[in-house]
């Protein structure tokens, strides 16, 4: 029995096994559990798509520069589904160690010690109230931090397009008054002449 509980163990506490086999648990509430754990897993990865193909077709709308597009992307698709996919696999880690924990407790003392066991169903309730309501507050912080970005990007944008505009316009009276200063000695030639000529030949 000792070594089938560390084989099981040791099955689901692996690194790359996301997939749990719900077959080597053997109470109801460690499959629940695992089931839930994928779950999770599966959720974050299709949230986490789900908001790059929104981010990116909103993205592909805009008819903004395209440092303010490249920055939308970055703030409200990568960093956001970065976040959906880290939140889905930590539940799912916190899922498949209550899981190993729960099969292995519950197995072990349910039979001698059904309070406990009682105790411990209660204690996982208790995890999963309070991991959703961590949860809800990181969204919440998330989707205010994200505002603050967006409003931020607005106004960098704003300033460098007034700023734009008010150095071509500056650069447009700079060179007319370069062209005027240029061109002074040629303007008052030719006004000497049309101002002289027409006396000279009437002179003749």
């Amino acid at each position: 029995m000792g070594d089938s509980l560390m084989d099981r163990q040791v099955h689901l506490f692996g690194v790359g096994d996301i997939s749990l086999d719900t077959s080597l648990l053997r109470t109801k509430v460690a499959r629940v559990l695992a089931g839930l754990g994928v779950g999770s897993y599966r959720l974050g990865l299709v949230l986490a798509a789900l908001v790059l193909v929104v981010d990116g077709a909103f993205v592909a709308l805009l008819t903004e520069p395209l440092a303010y597009r490249l920055m939308t992307l970055v703030f409200l698709g990568i960093i956001p589904a970065i976040a959906l996919y880290v939140t889905g696999w930590m539940l799912s880690l916190i899922m498949r160690i209550i899981c190993a924990v729960c099969d292995f407790s519950i197995m072990l003392l349910y039979p001698k010690y059904q309070i406990l066991a009682d105790t411990l169903v209660s204690a996982w309730h208790l995890v999963v109230c309070f991991t959703k309501y961590v949860v809800r507050r990181c969204v919440t912080t998330l989707k205010a931090f994200l505002r603050a970005c967006h409003c931020c990007l607005r106004r960098i944008v704003a300033a460098a397009a007034a700023f734009s505009a008010i150095t071509v316009r500056g650069s447009i009276d700079a060179y007319r008054y370069f062209f005027m200063v240029a061109t002074f000695a040629t303007r008052l030639a030719a006004r000497l002449l049309i101002a002289v000529l027409p006396q000279e030949f009437s002179a003749t």
